[in-house]
């Protein structure tokens, strides 16, 4: 099992961290930064064809794989805690959709303390053709493995150009994926909707208002649909990649608030 963890000096909890789609966990370094000054543990690795995960790039034969590798990290934090301490879930884009798909589906995720999403990939901004989805089923079919461009450009993730110039030149990040991977992710994200009563720890979903890869919207709706303790909160004209944004440091404050609050409320 691998598990990357940067350590808070003086800990009062963890935050498991599930990255977005072609990219690493290595990018995450600054928000793990943050939230060690602010007393919390920070769980995070490359997912199954991301970064230096072994396998296809950008492939998995199931979006299970995914599921399982997150369980791997949140049980580590967990078994870290011993209990004493909360354990949150953050997930990004991809990342994101993994995340509620753990919660919804996994034992271990009883034991969260809460669950956060940035811009979560719960439907996408632009709709796929009908006939690019029938030949993406067929081509799943006898070329699963075959890889096509996934459309994520630089300027979509950060309105800031060095978030811009970093993400072009990093040697780990990878512009394509499978069609297998297509058709896992879109049958997650259906699953996703038909079982938000199954999320039943406190959710906070923090939206990019200006969103091109995600449907804000949807998300919106998605998180009105959940029962029990929610928020969401849009920022208005941010691109997709809120903690890589100019005003990352708010965003990161707003998520370090919720989580006080919802360890004062169980207290």
């Amino acid at each position: 099992m691998s598990v990357h963890k940067w350590s808070a000096k003086e800990s009062q909890g963890a935050v498991v961290l599930v990255h977005g789609t072609g990219e690493h966990h290595g990018r995450y370094a600054h928000v793990a930064a943050f939230l060690n000054q602010q007393g919390w543990d920070v769980y995070a690795d490359d997912l199954p064809g991301w970064g230096r995960s072994p396998g296809i790039r950008g492939h998995i034969d199931s979006f299970d794989d995914y599921v399982k590798k997150v369980r791997e990290w949140t049980v580590a934090a967990l078994e870290d805690s011993a209990g004493k301490r909360p354990v949150f879930l953050l997930g990004h884009s991809l990342g994101g959709l993994i995340a509620v798909r753990f919660v919804q589906s996994e034992k271990a995720a009883q034991e969260l303390a809460g669950l956060m999403l940035t811009s979560p990939c719960l439907r996408l901004k632009l709709e796929v053709p009908a006939w690019k989805a029938q030949a993406a089923k067929l081509l799943d079919r006898f070329w699963p493995t075959l890889a096509l461009a996934n459309g994520i450009t630089p300027d979509m993730v950060s309105r800031d150009e060095a978030v811009q110039a970093a993400y072009k030149d990093d040697p780990l990040n990878y512009p394509k994926v499978s069609v297998r991977w297509f058709q896992e992710l879109h049958k997650a994200m259906q699953a996703a909707w038909e079982e938000r009563a199954r999320l039943k720890v406190p959710v906070l979903v923090l939206q990019a208002g200006d969103d091109s890869l995600v449907d804000a919207d949807a998300v919106e709706r998605f998180t009105e649909g959940i029962q029990g303790n929610k928020t969401f909160r849009r920022f208005p004209g941010l691109r997709h990649e809120v903690l890589n944004e100019p005003e990352r440091e708010d965003v990161l404050r707003q998520m370090n608030g919720w989580m006080k609050e919802i360890v004062c409320d169980k207290m």
